[in-house]
């Protein structure tokens, strides 16, 4: 899905985008607050300050995506695959991360009170 279509889609009031393919598309400082991402492809998208709090991305492929100051506190990111990304300085505050790939994620200054974070792979991040 093109990025246009996907935002006319959200501006619309379309909230459930679960199994899309968003492969590297720039959201770069959208507000996508509470939007339903699940199992969705977005290798090497640019979420950079972003706002997807309360978010469900279970499953989610986020490898090597630009999460850099983006606004996830509260999301659901179960079993989401956010190896080599780059979350510096996001918020993770009360996120659920349990059974998340981070390997190799950049987690400089990210915030991470609350989080559920049990089976989380951590393998060579950056912190």
């Amino acid at each position: 899905m093109e990025a246009n279509e996907f935002l006319q889609k959200y501006r619309s009031g379309q909230k459930t985008f679960a199994n899309v393919s968003l492969v590297g598309i720039d959201l770069q400082s959208f507000d996508l607050h509470k939007i339903d991402l699940s199992h969705a492809s977005m290798s090497k998208a640019n979420f950079a300050s972003a706002k997807l709090c309360r978010s469900n991305l279970t499953g989610a492929d986020l490898s090597y995506a630009n999460l850099n100051g983006a606004d996830l506190h509260r999301a659901n990111l179960r079993h989401a695959n956010l190896k080599g990304a780059d979350l510096r300085k996001a918020d993770l505050r009360g996120a659920d991360l349990r059974g998340a790939n981070l390997s190799w994620a950049n987690l400089q200054e990210t915030m991470f009170e609350g989080a559920q974070m049990s089976n989380v792979n951590l393998d060579n991040a950056k912190v």
